[in-house]
């Protein structure tokens, strides 16, 4: 990214790459750009391959802060007879986080649009370690699964 006014950026990438002398190179191309404010920041990023990417995070409190991130991905579809390309397929996830501060722990949520609901609580036992508690269910899937962290004990 480059700054092109004191909250305007700018950006591309490129992406060449080739696994081996006999196969074929692989190439990638993507633009970016980001808008901040003084309590917001809102950035979008667009894959030539057929993919686009925006966000927005705000700052309500000094406690509380949200965002919203939307993926979507238009390729080549696949037709059921035989496998033949047909028309574009289209995909997207878009996920709503909030995250709040307490004074000796951090408390994160999301939501997608895929049924997938995450929460992480951070709690700093130590100014040297932080035990965190993770949990995640999928309300899509014909058996949701909840599943929890082993509460790992990390280093910061």
């Amino acid at each position: 990214l480059q700054s092109v006014t004191p909250s305007l950026s700018l950006g591309f990438e490129g992406v060449y790459q080739r696994s081996g002398v006999n196969t074929r190179p692989e190439t990638a191309m993507s633009y970016c750009g980001r808008y901040k404010s003084t309590d917001w920041i809102a950035s979008a990023q667009y894959l030539a391959q057929g993919s686009v990417g925006v966000s927005y995070w705000r700052k309500l409190t000094d406690k509380v802060e949200a965002g919203v991130d939307c993926q979507l991905q238009f390729a080549p579809g696949l037709a059921g007879n035989g496998g033949m390309l047909t028309g574009i397929r289209r995909d997207g996830t878009t996920t709503v986080g909030v995250k709040y501060d307490f004074r000796v722990a951090t408390y994160r949520a999301q939501v997608d649009s895929a049924g997938k609901i995450g929460v992480v609580l951070e709690k700093r036992v130590a100014p040297p370690v932080t035990l965190t508690f993770a949990g995640e269910i999928d309300q899509v899937k014909a058996s949701p699964v909840l599943s929890f962290a082993s509460c790992p004990i990390t280093s910061i």
